[in-house]
């Protein structure tokens, strides 16, 4: 049980990662416009 989570958290890991890192370059989208997408989410969910 315990070795399967330490094999498979770093594989989904990536995975995220990489799949977040594609619709970001394929929106192609200025860091400015994610710093306020962030801001804006936040606001939405956290306050």
């Amino acid at each position: 049980m315990n070795h399967e989570i330490i094999i498979f958290t770093p594989i989904l890991a990536v995975l995220i990662g990489f799949t977040a890192f594609t619709i970001l370059k394929k929106r192609k989208r200025s860091a400015k416009s994610i710093y306020k997408l962030i801001d804006d989410l936040e606001k939405k969910y956290i306050y």
